[in-house]
């Protein structure tokens, strides 16, 4: 069971003479009522964070792409244009200890601290909150799964701003501004022109047709689980 077509490209990629059968089943997030309650503007001013921010919710992996953050909040300061990009996440990565050092002796040394806002391991709630009330949702990711930081922004109607990836176009669309991989240029444009669209504090609820979303991802899990149940037991796969 994968999360994409991508995924399922992949996977053909690398299992070219694989039989098994695959199946496709995307999710969808319900985020629960109970940690909505808390008000994003105490919580903005509990992390000393602008009206306006750009929020990156993923972990400091290399693959995160945090790197590239980096040198387009430079590129700005160069214009001399201020962006505040508020990150929260784990920084250990086993596979690559020191990773989070590095990237944070790079903005120190760019003069970025005020810029670029690590919260490290916040509660789940400030997440939401800090989600709802920002500009926008970053996501310069190089490999996503089907993205579950993009799947909680669609859930609240938050914009986003994503590496231009093929998961990412799947998973919302065309709704969103997009920038490659490796072009810092073309992601300091569009956090300077959504800075600049912008207008004070605006707090986002669940969108109305979310139910139907996690219905939908619901009927999706149990009919691939009850085919495979069927499968097992040699009786022939429904459509």
């Amino acid at each position: 069971m994968l999360s994409s077509e991508s995924a399922f490209r992949d996977f053909r990629a690398c299992y070219p003479h694989a039989s098994n059968r695959v199946s496709v089943v995307r999710f969808a997030t319900q985020p629960p009522a109970a940690f909505l309650n808390i008000d994003p503007s105490e919580v903005i001013a509990a992390y000393n964070l602008p009206t306006n921010y750009f929020y990156l919710p993923n972990q400091f992996y290399r693959h995160k792409n945090h790197q590239l953050v980096v040198d387009a909040l430079a590129i700005l300061r160069r214009r001399g244009v201020e962006v505040v990009v508020c990150a929260s996440g784990s920084t250990e990565d086993r596979r690559e200890p020191g990773y989070y050092d590095r990237v944070n002796s790079e903005i120190r040394k760019r003069g970025l601290d005020t810029h670029f806002r690590h919260l490290g391991v916040i509660p789940l709630p400030h997440v939401y909150a800090l989600l709802r009330a920002s500009t926008a949702l970053l996501n310069p990711s190089r490999f996503e799964g089907w993205s579950t930081t993009v799947e909680e922004a669609k859930s609240f109607g938050v914009p986003m701003i994503l590496s231009d990836i093929d998961v990412h176009r799947e998973q919302t669309a065309g709704a969103a501004r997009y920038f490659g991989v490796d072009d810092p240029v073309a992601l300091a444009d569009h956090l300077m022109q959504a800075s600049q669209e912008a207008r004070g504090l605006v707090v986002r609820n669940v969108v109305p047709h979310q139910d139907d979303n996690v219905r939908a991802f619901a009927a999706s899990f149990s009919r691939t689980v009850w085919q495979a149940v069927r499968q097992n037991a040699g009786e022939p796969a429904a459509n």
